[in-house]
C-alpha cells in the first residue's frame, strides 16, 4: 500500500515537473521580452521621440541614438523606410552622426532597389567613411551597381576604391551594367580641376581607354563619357576617342564626341569634321556641336569647312550654320573669302556673314564691295547679308534687292534695311500684287508689306494709292502697312476711312490700322462705331475706338462682353483677344472671363495674355478656388499667378488652398504665394506644414516659397534645415537656397550647409554655397574649388552658368576670368536662353566686352520664340546707352505684333536712345 502510494506520488511529481517544464517552454517562446532600456527608454520609444514635432524632444532622442553608435543603426535604417518624410530626414541626420558605424547597414540597404535613392543621399554625405563598405559591396550580385554609382557620386574622395573599380571594369564575366557603373565611377573619381594626381593619370585613364574597345556597347559608351568628365588631363585618350567616332553604335560615337569637347584637344578637329559630314544624322549633329564647343581650337578646319559650305543652300546649310557659330573671330577669314576666285566660295562666305548678323560688322566694307561682284548670286547674297549685319549701311544694296523681289529673302532684306530702302517703294508696291508665276508669293507679299511699313513716311503716298487697287489682297496689305508706319501718318486717315466704307470684306484690317494711328484717327470714329454692328469686325473696331479715345471703353466693352458669351468659337476668341489688348480699360469683362475660365473656354496662352485683367476678377477667382472641382481650382490659381502683388487680397483663400487634398492645388497655391513674397507672411505656418507632405513637388514649392518670404519666415529655419536630408534632390536644393535668404545670421545652419557641399546633386551644392555666402562670406570663399569644378565639368549648362555666377559674386570677377573662353563660345549658342545667360555673366566679369555682348544679343533677336525676344530686349535695355549699336535691330521689333514684344522694344529704346523714340512718335 505504502509502495503504491509512493509510486503515485512519484508519478504525480514527475507529471507536475513535466507540466511545469512545458509551461516554462511555452512561456519562454511566447512571452514578451523585456526591452533593453537606454537612458530610460527603449529604442522604439526613442524613435517615436525622434519624430516628435517638439524640437527639444526630437533633439534629445537624436543625441541618445547618436551616442549608442552602431547599436542604433538598424532601427534608424528601419525608420528611414517607414514612409514618414520627417522621420526619414531625422533618421538620416543621426546616421550621418554615427559616421563609419552606419556605413555597413546603409550599404546593405542598397540591395533593395526601392530604397537605393534614399540610402544614396546618406552614403554620399558620409563620403570617405562609407568607401570601405562600398568597396566590399562591389562584388555583390544585388547592390554592386548601386555601390559603384555611389562611389562615383562621392567623387575624388573615393580615390581608394580605384583599384577595385578598375579590376571590376576589366572583369569581362562580370555583369555589363556593373562594369558600366564602374566606368562611371572612375570618371567621376578622376575628374580634375587643375591638378591631376598620379592615380588619375597612371591608372584610371588607361583603363578607360581600354574599355573603349570593349565588346559591350554600354561599357564603351560609359567609358567615353567618363573620359569627358576627366577633361583636359585625359588628352592621351584623344586617339582612342577619335577611333570611337566610327563606332557602329551611334550612342558610343556621340559620347566620344562629347568627351572630345571637354578634353579640348585640337587634334580631334579633322576627325570631327569627317564625322560632321557623315550620313549618320545624330552623330553628325553632335560632331558639329563639338567643333563649335572647341572654339578657337577647331579653327584649323575652317578652310575645309568653308569648302563643305559651298553649293546649294539646302545641302550646305548645316556647314554654314556651323561656320556662323564660330562667331566674330571668323569674320576676317570670311571677309577675305569674299575675294576668292571660286564663285561658290564667295557666295558661301557672304551667306555666313549674314547668318552671323551684327557681330560681323567689321566685314561691312567687304560686303559693300561684293555688291559689285560679277556673279549675280554672290552680289544678291551679299546684299541680303548686309541687311542682316548693318541695316544702316544697306542703302547701297537697295536697288539690287528691289530688282530681286521674286525671292522672299530680298523682300525681308528690304524690311531689315527699313528707312534707307525708300528707293524700293515702287517695286515693293508691285510685290503686293499676286503673281501666279512666283513661288513663295504669300511670303514675299508679307515681307513687302513689312518693308513698306518700316520705310515709313516716304512710302505713305504710294500706300494710300494702293488702297484704291482692286486686285486681290493689295488694298488690305497696304492698309496693314499704313497702320504700322512710324511716326503715325495723319494723312492716311481719310484713305483708310474710304477703304473701310468700300471694302467691308476687309473692314477689320482697316479698323486695326486706324486703331494703330491712335488719336490721329479721331475723324474715323463714326465709321468705326458703325462697324460695331458687324459681328466679324466688332472686336477690331472696339479696340480701335478705345485706342483713339479711351472714353469709348464705356460703350464698347459691354459689346465685347456679349461676344465673350457667344456660342461661336471664333467670335468668342476674337473678343478674348480684344479685351486682352485693351487691358485694364476692359475691367468690366472680368466676371465674364471668370466664367470662361470655369468652363474651360480659355487656353493657357489666353489666360497669360489677360494678365492685366485678372486683378479685377479676384473675387470670382476666389470663388473658383473654393469650388468643388479640382480643375477649376487649378485654373483659378493659374490666373491668380498672372496678377503679381495685387493677388495679396486673395491670401486667405490661398492659405486654405495650401491644405487642399489635391497636391497639384497645393503646388499652385505655393507658387502664387511665392510671388507675393514677404507680404504673404501669414502663409508661413501652412508652408511649413507642407514641408512634411508625402509628395516631393509639394515640399519643393513650399521650401521655395519660404525662401521668398525672407526674414518673415524665421520659424521655418529649423524645418528647412531638416530638409537638407530629404530624399528628393529638388527639395534639398530649394531648402538650401531658402536658408540663406531667410536668415543671413542663422549661423546654426553653417555646419549642415558645409556638409551639403558634398551632396550628389550639383544644384544642391550650388544652393548651399549661395546660402553660405550670405550667412558667413569668409567660409564660402574656401569653397572656390567646388565652384570651379562645377563650372568646367560636363554638367548641364544651367549648373555651369550658376557656378560662374557664384565665382563672380563670391570670389570676384578676376577669378571668373577662366570661364570667359567658353562663355564667349556660348554667345553664339543657337538656344537664346543660353546666349542671354552667357552675355549677362560676361557683362559682370569684364565690362570691356560690352560691345561684343550687345551685338551678340542683337543677333539673337531673330529667335522665333517671342518670350526670348522679350527677355533679350529687357537685357539690352539694362545696358542703357552703351547698347546704342543695337537700335536698328530693336526698331525692327516695333513692328512685331506678338503680345508683349512691341512694348518691351519701346522700353528698351527709352533706356537706350530716347531721342529716337521721340522721332518715331512713341515717346
Amino acid at each position: 500500500m505504502r509502495s503504491s502510494q509512493r509510486s503515485m506520488f512519484l508519478q504525480g511529481g514527475l507529471l507536475a515537473l513535466v507540466v511545469l517544464a512545458l509551461v516554462y517552454l511555452v512561456w519562454q517562446r511566447y512571452r514578451q521580452p523585456v526591452a533593453q532600456l537606454y537612458a530610460g527608454k527603449t529604442l522604439d520609444q526613442w524613435i517615436e521621440d525622434l519624430d516628435d514635432p517638439d524640437y527639444p524632444v526630437s533633439e534629445r532622442a537624436a543625441n541618445v541614438l547618436a551616442q549608442l553608435g552602431a547599436e542604433a543603426a538598424p532601427i534608424l535604417l528601419d525608420a528611414c523606410q517607414r514612409g514618414d518624410v520627417r522621420l526619414h530626414r531625422r533618421a538620416v541626420a543621426v546616421l550621418l552622426r554615427l559616421g563609419a558605424a552606419a556605413a555597413p547597414g546603409l550599404v546593405a540597404a542598397l540591395q533593395n532597389k526601392d530604397r537605393q535613392p534614399q540610402v544614396a543621399v546618406a552614403l554620399v554625405r558620409l563620403g570617405p567613411a562609407a568607401v570601405p563598405a562600398l568597396r566590399q559591396a562591389l562584388t555583390e550580385e544585388k547592390g554592386g551597381e548601386a555601390a559603384a554609382r555611389v562611389l562615383g557620386w562621392i567623387g575624388p574622395r573615393a580615390a581608394e576604391a580605384v583599384p577595385d573599380l578598375i579590376a571590376l571594369l576589366k572583369r569581362r564575366p562580370a555583369p555589363t551594367p556593373l562594369r558600366s557603373e564602374a566606368a562611371f565611377a572612375l570618371g567621376r573619381i578622376g575628374e580634375s580641376v587643375d591638378r591631376p594626381d598620379a592615380v588619375l593619370t597612371g591608372a584610371i585613364i588607361p583603363a578607360l581607354i581600354a574599355a573603349l574597345s570593349d565588346s559591350k556597347r554600354e561599357v564603351r559608351e560609359q567609358a567615353a563619357e567618363a573620359l569627358g568628365w576627366i577633361g583636359p588631363p585625359a588628352q592621351e585618350a584623344t586617339p582612342a576617342l577619335i577611333a570611337a567616332l566610327q563606332d557602329a553604335e551611334d550612342q558610343v560615337a556621340i559620347k566620344a564626341s562629347q568627351a572630345l569637347a571637354f578634353i579640348g584637344d585640337e587634334r580631334a578637329a579633322p576627325a570631327l569634321l569627317a564625322a560632321f559630314q557623315s550620313d549618320r544624322v545624330l552623330v553628325a549633329a553632335e560632331a558639329g556641336r563639338t567643333l563649335w564647343r572647341l572654339g578657337p581650337k577647331a579653327e584649323s578646319i575652317v578652310p575645309a569647312l568653308l569648302s563643305v559650305a559651298q553649293g546649294a543652300v539646302e545641302k550646305a546649310a548645316p556647314a554654314r550654320e556651323l561656320l556662323a557659330s564660330f562667331g566674330p573671330r571668323l569674320v576676317p577669314v570670311l571677309a577675305k573669302a569674299l575675294h576668292a576666285g571660286e564663285t561658290a566660295k564667295r557666295e558661301a562666305a557672304a551667306d555666313v556673314l549674314g547668318r552671323l548678323g551684327p557681330p560681323a560688322r567689321p566685314a561691312v566694307p567687304a560686303l559693300i564691295e561684293a555688291l559689285r561682284d560679277k556673279s549675280a548670286a554672290v552680289a544678291l547674297t551679299a546684299a541680303m547679308a548686309l541687311a542682316q549685319v548693318d541695316a544702316t549701311r544697306g542703302g547701297a544694296a537697295v536697288q539690287l534687292l528691289a530688282d530681286s523681289l521674286d525671292m522672299p529673302g530680298a523682300a525681308l532684306a528690304l524690311a531689315n534695311i527699313g528707312p534707307e530702302a525708300r528707293a524700293a517703294v515702287p517695286a515693293l508696291i508691285a510685290a503686293l500684287k499676286l503673281s501666279k508665276d512666283t513661288p513663295d508669293q504669300e511670303l514675299i507679299r508679307f515681307y513687302a508689306r513689312l518693308a513698306l511699313a518700316r520705310i515709313g513716311r516716304p512710302a505713305v503716298p504710294a500706300l494710300i494709292e494702293a488702297l484704291k487697287d482692286q486686285r486681290e489682297g493689295v488694298a488690305p496689305l497696304a492698309g496693314e502697312a499704313l497702320g504700322w508706319v512710324l511716326p503715325p501718318p495723319k494723312e492716311a486717315v481719310p484713305a483708310l476711312r474710304a477703304a473701310l466704307q468700300k471694302d467691308r470684306r476687309h473692314a477689320a484690317v482697316y479698323a486695326h490700322a486706324l486703331g494703330q494711328l491712335g488719336p490721329l484717327a479721331r475723324p474715323a470714329v463714326p465709321e468705326l462705331t458703325e462697324l460695331l454692328t458687324d459681328g466679324a469686325s466688332r472686336a477690331e473696331a472696339a479696340v480701335a475706338l478705345v485706342r483713339i479715345d479711351p472714353d469709348q471703353a464705356k460703350g464698347v466693352v459691354p459689346l465685347l462682353v456679349k461676344d465673350l458669351q457667344a456660342e461661336d468659337e471664333k467670335q468668342r476668341q476674337a473678343a478674348v483677344l480684344a479685351v486682352a489688348r485693351l487691358g485694364p480699360t476692359a475691367q468690366a469683362a472680368a466676371d465674364t472671363l471668370v466664367t470662361l475660365l470655369r468652363d474651360r473656354l480659355l487656353t493657357e496662352a489666353e489666360v497669360e495674355n489677360l494678365h492685366e485683367l485678372w486683378a479685377e476678377a479676384i473675387p470670382g477667382l476666389i470663388g473658383l478656388l473654393k469650388g468643388p472641382e479640382v480643375d477649376c481650382r487649378k485654373r483659378a490659381l493659374f490666373a491668380l499667378g498672372q496678377i503679381g502683388p495685387k493677388a495679396q487680397t486673395a491670401l486667405n483663400p490661398l492659405i486654405a488652398a495650401l491644405a487642399d487634398r489635391e497636391s497639384t492645388v497645393r503646388v499652385g497655391a505655393a507658387q502664387v504665394v511665392q510671388a507675393l513674397g514677404p507680404q504673404a507672411r501669414e502663409a508661413v505656418p501652412a508652408l511649413v506644414a507642407n514641408l512634411q507632405a508625402r509628395q516631393p513637388e509639394v515640399r519643393v514649392t513650399a521650401a521655395a516659397a519660404l525662401g521668398h518670404m525672407e526674414a518673415s519666415a524665421k520659424e521655418a529655419r529649423r524645418p528647412l534645415l531638416e530638409c537638407l536630408f530629404d530624399p528628393d534632390d529638388q527639395v534639398r536644393y530649394a531648402a538650401a537656397l531658402a536658408l540663406g535668404r531667410i536668415g543671413p545670421h542663422f549661423t546654426e545652419a553653417i555646419p549642415l550647409l558645409r556638409d551639403a557641399l558634398n551632396d550628389a546633386s550639383p544644384m544642391v551644392r550650388l544652393a548651399a554655397l549661395d546660402s553660405l555666402s550670405r550667412i558667413e562670406p569668409a567660409l564660402s570663399r574656401d569653397a572656390g574649388p567646388v565652384l570651379v569644378a562645377l563650372s568646367r565639368q560636363p554638367y548641364p549648362l544651367d549648373v555651369r552658368f550658376r557656378a560662374v555666377e557664384g565665382i563672380t559674386n563670391i570670389l570676384g570677377p578676376e577669378e571668373a576670368q577662366k570661364a570667359v573662353p567658353w562663355l564667349l563660345i556660348e554667345l553664339t549658342d543657337a538656344v537664346p536662353k543660353d546666349r542671354l545667360w552667357a552675355a549677362r555673366l560676361l557683362a559682370n566679369i569684364d565690362h570691356r566686352l560690352r560691345s561684343d555682348l550687345v551685338l551678340a544679343l542683337a543677333a539673337a533677336l531673330r529667335t522665333p520664340f517671342p518670350q526670348w525676344r522679350r527677355e533679350i530686349l529687357k537685357t539690352l535695355g539694362e545696358f542703357g546707352p552703351t547698347a546704342r549699336e543695337t537700335v536698328p535691330e530693336i526698331e525692327r521689333l516695333l513692328y512685331d505684333g506678338t503680345p508683349g514684344v512691341r512694348p518691351e522694344a519701346i522700353r528698351a529704346l527709352q533706356a537706350i536712345a530716347p531721342e529716337r523714340l521721340k522721332q518715331l512718335g512713341l515717346d
